[in-house]
């Protein structure tokens, strides 16, 4: 299956850093690439530490993009449809038998509150 096939959002993708007016490296968002075809898919499980009685929920969030895409860890991703904004946690670029391109696996972790 290909993104083209289960997309079921746009993103855009922002890069590069600028300077605050402290001399701080901050995010520059910088659209790199807009209304890009994109799968995101968020899971979550329930777990618990054996220490305390408190249950955790933990959420995985992935997405899939084109190979072309070429998404890297300093990127943030913004979800067009509910304007959420992920940073970048790993690139995984899968290996294919007959060489052809296939999409990249991008784990995202949203650094904008949840609103709803």
């Amino acid at each position: 299956m290909s993104v083209a096939e289960t997309a079921n959002t746009q993103i855009t993708i922002f890069s590069g850093t600028t300077q605050n007016q402290y001399g701080d490296v901050i995010d520059a968002n910088t659209p790199r690439l807009q209304s890009l075809p994109a799968t995101l898919v968020e899971t979550s499980r329930k777990t618990q530490d054996p220490s305390t009685p408190t249950p955790r929920t933990v959420r995985d969030v992935v997405l899939h993009v084109p190979y072309w895409a070429e998404v890297t860890t300093d990127d943030r991703i913004m979800d067009e449809r509910t304007q959420d904004i992920y940073m970048v946690i790993e690139v995984t670029r899968p290996s294919t038998i007959i060489g052809a391109p296939v999409d990249e696996l991008v784990k995202l972790k949203r650094i904008t509150a949840n609103t709803t």
